[in-house]
């Protein structure tokens, strides 16, 4: 019994001991070498799965994946293999929304080992197809025809339904229809399409089409025309209403053809200067706009009613002073004496203040003057505008006489 176990012991001792000589001898004849193969391109699989579950993969190079593999053989089979004998995937069934990390296999030849892959894994970005609606605005490109003006557009639709990855959507910030106006001098209607624009005026792109829009633009022939102020009861006693301004003097209105025909300039609320003692300024709405778009108009016009003191000045001319005119030919006078004459002028402060004595003229015709004494007429003549001229004398006494040969006559300038 004991010779047979011994015999077994021999015999199994013998097999290891020839196993290990064989691969000895393999190893040391046939060695095994590791190789890398790079840019094996990695295919993802079940994304229809994704779409049916209303998912997207956003990762945007997901087209162009690839995995570098290390293996391991012998060199005469590392010799008869490329990239090409590999291949490598990823798949995402049953993946939802946010970040996972899949891993990458990779199948080889079965004559070698795979020993590692880099990277392991590709970290999948996955949302959910959304919807939103979202106001259109219209923006116009070009420049309209001199004078004329475009209206506030309309759309046939005002808002549209943008749908897409979560992200997408949400970063959009303006749905645009740009309508160009260039050289327009009627109205405009065009069909656009709406584009999409996030918060920095960058283009995006939504998975589903969006519906085109019809704008429609109305243009105005424009014109200047006049302000006109209005004014309303009496300054208080003493004191004169001298002058009224507005500002602007002109504003420019747009409107239909047939109607900015009609309109030669435009009336403001009326301004009541009642017991008024200085300047008044006040803000007045303009009247009567129905049909016309009022443009360049920054602030409500302003109706500035100047109000004066009314005073008095007193100026004294003499008879020699005054102006006489239409003495017949062959005719001059004399004077019969040189008398003074005081001219008191009422009128409003800053023009009485500056009156001088050269701005009045005393003047008396003589058209009907006779030879002999005559009692004319004075008048007093200034291009400014007072309250009331008195002359404390309203005529002054002349002789007409012939005028003779070699005499001498005193007479007044």
């Amino acid at each position: 019994m004991k010779i047979k176990n011994d015999k077994l012991i021999i015999q199994i001792t013998c097999l290891i001991v020839s196993v290990i000589l064989w691969m000895v001898i393999m190893v040391e004849t046939n060695p095994l070498y590791e190789n890398n193969y790079t840019s094996i391109p990695v295919t993802i699989r079940n994304l229809p799965a994704l779409s049916n579950s209303n998912l997207v993969m956003m990762n945007t190079d997901k087209d162009n994946l690839t995995v570098n593999v290390k293996v391991k053989g012998t060199i005469e089979e590392l010799k008869k293999i490329s990239k090409s004998d590999f291949s490598a995937y990823i798949d995402v069934l049953g993946y939802g929304e946010g970040i996972t990390n899949a891993n990458i296999e990779v199948i080889g030849p079965s004559n070698v080992e795979i020993i590692s892959n880099h990277p392991s894994q590709i970290a999948c970005n996955i949302e959910s197809i959304i919807s939103r609606v979202m106001d259109v605005t219209v923006q116009f490109e070009g420049t309209l025809s001199e004078n004329y003006y475009k209206s506030l557009a309309s759309l046939n639709i005002s808002s549209v339904k943008i749908t897409g990855p979560r992200s997408v959507v949400n970063s959009a910030n303006l749905a645009v229809a740009t309508v160009n106006v260039d050289g327009a001098k009627e109205d405009i209607v065009k069909t656009v399409p709406v584009r999409i624009y996030d918060g920095k005026d960058t283009e995006i792109f939504m998975s589903v089409p969006i519906s085109n829009v019809e704008v429609s633009v109305p243009v105005y022939p424009t014109k200047y025309v006049n302000l006109i102020p209005s004014v309303t009861g009496t300054p208080d006693e003493g004191y004169q209403l001298v002058n009224v301004t507005v500002k602007p003097e002109k504003v420019r209105i747009a409107a239909r053809q047939d109607i900015l025909d009609t309109i030669k300039e435009l009336n403001l609320e009326e301004l009541d200067i009642t017991g008024a003692f200085n300047n008044i300024l006040s803000s007045k709405e303009i009247l009567n706009t129905d049909g016309l778009t009022i443009l360049d108009l920054t602030t409500t016009p302003v109706v500035n009613a100047a109000v004066e003191k009314v005073i008095e000045k007193e100026l004294v001319f003499t008879s020699s002073d005054i102006q006489f005119i239409n003495l017949k030919e062959g005719r001059q006078i004399n004077l019969t004496e040189n008398e003074e004459i005081t001219v008191t002028v009422s009128g409003t402060s800053s023009i009485v203040n500056a009156l001088k004595k050269s701005d009045l003229v005393l003047s008396a015709n003589l058209a009907e003057a006779a030879v002999g004494q005559n009692t004319i007429s004075i008048e007093c003549v200034t291009e400014e505008s007072f309250k009331s001229i008195t002359l404390s004398k309203d005529s002054v006494n002349v002789e007409v006489i012939e005028k003779a040969l070699n005499t001498e006559v005193e007479t007044y300038d």
